[in-house]
């Protein structure tokens, strides 16, 4: 039975740190062996801390897959779905690699960061090293609870993972999209706690659906639901805040087992609600609210294979 990366479905995390590579050209064999040792080596090093409650995942980018793995590819990975808007800017990553570690400890992360860097040396060359932390009770920098309704349990399992009967090879691998958002925080402090509410479509404090009266239908929390409060959520969402002296935001990763749940998420909040007869996506002026605030510099599609999946490939 295959056996996901522990990262993908663990519990929140004080800290996470976000390593984005480029591979080096002909260094494939040789990547493939140390890609399966990045596991143990954060394995070894969660026993050691074992109060820090440090995992890590592992994904390749959508457009390095067929050069690192040919024999085989996760049926519909593809790059990050960049949808034509006004509403939304966007700038693709391109990246082959990310590595994402987390813990409650600051300096575990980067021991971890730090061993994995040294393993991955000569094969690969960085060219990110990203931070995340936990702000107040799992707020996000605007001040809400970062996605309240995110699964649990057994479901956030069901959504994150690639169910065996549909893909064996990569069974309980996952999807992975990757972006870093950039809020306008002076702009988005300057509104009335209600307004920010109704952007929002929950309550500050307690981050639950505002009632009827007040939920405005292309409200952050009814479009990432598209368009019925009543939906629950597509995909298993992993976000962190990030902050610099002139830069503050949100860095997102969403896990999903069904490669079209992220499009279709996407296409909805930026106001594509439904094609047509003729099979094109008109697009609606009732784009996600949020994105008038926000925007995003670094997208990128991933596939987080299943730690059996990265042993079989590297033997010869």
């Amino acid at each position: 039975m295959a056996r996901e990366q522990l990262g993908i479905c663990a519990e929140a995390n004080l800290h996470a740190s976000y390593l984005l590579f480029n591979a080096v050209e002909g260094q494939e064999p040789i990547l493939r062996q140390k890609l399966a040792r990045v596991p143990l080596l954060l394995a070894r090093l969660a026993e050691h801390f074992s109060e820090a409650q440090l995992t890590g995942v592992v994904a390749v980018g959508a457009d390095y897959w067929d050069s690192l793995y040919p024999g085989a590819r996760p049926q519909g990975l593809q790059s990050f779905p960049l949808i034509a808007s006004d509403n939304l800017a966007q700038a693709e990553l391109w990246a082959d690699l990310l590595i994402q570690v987390r813990s409650d400890r600051l300096d575990v992360n980067y021991i971890a960061c730090q061993q994995i860097l040294q393993l991955l040396k000569n094969s690969v060359d960085l060219l990110e090293q990203l931070q995340g932390f936990r702000y107040l009770d799992g707020r996000d920098l605007t001040g809400f609870i970062d996605s309240p309704h995110n699964p649990k349990g057994s479901r956030k399992r069901q959504l994150a993972l690639v169910e065996p009967a549909l893909q064996p090879v990569f069974a309980a691998g996952s999807y992975m999209y990757f972006q870093r958002w950039h809020y306008d925080l002076l702009h988005w402090q300057q509104l009335e706690a209600s307004v920010q509410e109704e952007i929002m479509g929950i309550s500050k404090i307690e981050g639950v659906l505002l009632p009827p009266s007040r939920l405005q239908p292309n409200s952050h929390a009814v479009a990432c639901r598209l368009g019925n409060a009543e939906n629950p959520p597509l995909l298993v969402a992993q976000n962190m805040p990030f902050a610099e002296q002139n830069s503050q935001g949100l860095l997102s990763l969403h896990y999903a087992g069904d490669p079209g749940s992220f499009s279709q998420l996407l296409a909805y909040q930026l106001g594509n609600k439904a094609a047509n007869a003729g099979g094109e996506q008109p697009q609606s002026e009732q784009y996600d609210l949020l994105f008038d605030y926000c925007h995003v510099d670094l997208c990128a599609a991933f596939f987080a294979p299943s730690l059996s999946f990265l042993e079989m490939a590297c033997r010869p």
